[in-house]
């Protein structure tokens, strides 16, 4: 396994995942550096309760930009395309079922839909080069294993609470919506769709791993680098936006619980 720049492809689906994935990158790093000038944009901000609410969006952006840098490292692994593409797949889900519930129909919530729906496509690209026929979700033996499937499902579960009790989320780490822009309460559902989304993908590849070792330690390395960014993110949140310290230190403690979970998975396999 060789680290080193990436070459543009050749067949235009692949420059398409391969752009789509550079814009992703930016993206993360926009919400990770910038995420009081993010958070007016889409129409949160931190409640007045808890004013360090909005650095939440630093720890998201990490781990969406996280996992997208090691996407475009490695980009010749289709396993890693495809794991951002459900993960933005769910995500655009998650949008569209907050414009059917939410009252959430604004032109910049359309716009945002259109551009997911665009990345999302262009990512998917590789789906097909790795979903074969008989692929089975099995609970692995290997307690190392085991910890890093259960760390999935965690993902999973914590995407779904996210996607479809996004008032709670908010209220419990410390993020409100703005008067002007009421309907940013869509980002939180597609926000929690992407961790839904990728927690499944950890979970499918993880229950197949007898069959795709190689898959598996991708996937794990891209989620560990994920983690490390999001938990970068915290900190900094920790550093620059205060008060909201004990939601922040709890998320810290868990994400890098997941971390060390994952990335003892990588060490052992390498």
């Amino acid at each position: 396994m060789e680290l080193s720049l990436p070459e543009f492809p050749t067949a235009p689906g692949a420059q398409a995942a391969f752009a789509a994935v550079c814009f992703l990158i930016l993206i993360g790093l926009l919400f990770l550096i910038f995420p009081a000038s993010v958070g007016r944009f889409l129409g949160l901000e931190s409640r007045e309760t808890r004013p360090g609410g909005i650095g939440e969006l630093r720890a998201a952006g990490g781990l969406l930009a996280g996992l997208s840098i090691a996407t475009l490292m490695f980009f010749d692994q289709p396993i890693l395309c495809t794991v951002l593409g459900v993960a933005l797949l769910l995500s655009t889900f998650g949008r569209i079922l907050s414009l059917m519930s939410d009252k959430s129909a604004t032109a910049l919530n359309f716009l945002l839909l259109l551009v997911q729906v665009v990345l999302t496509g262009a990512t998917l690209y590789y789906f097909f080069d790795v979903f074969k026929p008989g692929m089975q979700l099995a609970v692995p033996l290997e307690l190392d294993a085991k910890l890093v499937f259960f760390t999935y499902a965690g993902l999973a579960i914590l995407g779904a609470l996210v996607m479809f009790g996004p008032r709670l989320s908010m209220a419990i780490c410390g993020l409100g919506v703005t008067a002007e822009k009421a309907s940013a309460i869509t980002t939180i559902r597609s926000a929690g769709g992407f961790g839904l989304g990728l927690g499944l993908m950890g979970l499918m590849v993880s229950g197949n791993a007898e069959n795709a070792l190689v898959d598996l330690l991708m996937v794990n390395l891209a989620v560990a680098a994920a983690l490390a960014l999001a938990i970068i993110g915290r900190l900094v949140a920790l550093a620059l936006n205060r008060g909201n310290y004990t939601y922040a230190i709890v998320a810290l403690v868990v994400e890098g619980a997941a971390a060390g979970i994952v990335i003892s998975a990588v060490l052992s396999a390498m």
